[in-house]
């Protein structure tokens, strides 16, 4: 299992290095380079419905799994503990599953904002969230 490091940033760097983690909270990101090695930039947003990243003892851990099927290389890996643990490239159907099972989790947490304010606001904000991570990459 290969071994990789992370970084807290305030913004993310124009030139990645591999194997790295850059964790951006004020944009609430996690951006590194695929770890297949085909030097593709991958954007992980932080939120209820999408990663979560999990920093202990100077090791980091990002979940769900990172399933590239949008990517040339389909490459599907977890990251524990600052450990990459390979599985089976993601194939088109499974993208598709996880794009919509994606999209359902974040309607429902989205519906299950009480406050009418963050509701009202909401489309606003996860546009904002969509075009940072757009912009990052």
């Amino acid at each position: 299992m290969r071994t990789i490091t992370h970084v807290l940033v305030d913004s993310v760097p124009k030139v990645l290095a591999p194997h790295t983690l850059y964790v951006c909270p004020g944009y609430d990101l996690v951006v590194h380079l695929c770890l297949c090695g085909c030097a593709t930039k991958v954007v992980t947003p932080l939120g209820p419905a999408e990663w979560s990243v999990r920093l202990e003892d100077d090791t980091i851990s990002l979940t769900p799994s990172i399933g590239n099927g949008a990517l040339a290389c389909r490459s599907h890996y977890w990251i524990t503990r600052s450990r990459v643990r390979w599985l089976p490239q993601i194939t088109a159907r499974q993208h598709a599953v996880a794009a919509a099972r994606d999209d359902r989790d974040m309607a429902a947490h989205l519906a299950r904002e009480r406050v009418w304010w963050r509701r009202l606001t909401a489309p606003v904000r996860l546009r904002a969230q969509r075009w940072r991570a757009r912009r990052a990459s």
